[in-house]
């Protein structure tokens, strides 16, 4: 018969302050462990956090995805986004792996979307003015490519 189960998101219910694990219990031998035990970050997200983050993930950071999977608006989605990263203590530091990122948005003759350059402007890879280069030159590109065409 399976154990009443107390979600880890719920708060104390006197000051609303996270709580914290102190007994780990094994439910195949009933070995329990009690110290003080040290939640990951994901530990403070509410379940529909958690929820964004998986289809996050099942989307594969695709914003429009997003979107469609979850039906809310662009900038819903990135406000959903923002305050999950500051809850996680992301908002002011940037990965090391987004260096690259910001030197191919900002390659010459680069083939970004439109939308690719504003996510790249949006996550502070690139600068307004590099997003607006980039973007007239897509438009002269594609103003090229109709001439050409038609």
């Amino acid at each position: 018969m399976p154990r009443n189960r107390i979600d880890a998101n719920v708060r104390c219910p006197s000051c609303n302050g996270q709580l914290y694990p102190r007994v780990l219990v094994c439910d195949s031998c009933g070995l329990k462990v009690e110290g003080d035990f040290v939640m990951n970050e994901f530990g403070a997200l509410t379940p529909d956090e958690l929820h964004f983050l998986r289809v996050f993930i099942y989307c594969e950071g695709r914003i429009r995805d997003m979107e469609a999977a979850l039906g809310v608006s662009y900038p819903t989605v990135k406000g959903h986004m923002a305050s999950i990263k500051e809850k996680l203590n992301l908002a002011s530091t940037r990965p090391s792996a987004s260096a690259p990122a910001a030197e191919n948005a900002a390659a010459p003759g680069g083939s970004q979307t439109a939308d690719e350059v504003l996510d790249g402007l949006d996550a502070g890879q690139i600068s307004y003015e590099e997003a607006l280069r980039l973007l007239r030159a897509r438009k002269k590109e594609a103003k090229s490519d109709e001439q050409q065409g038609g």
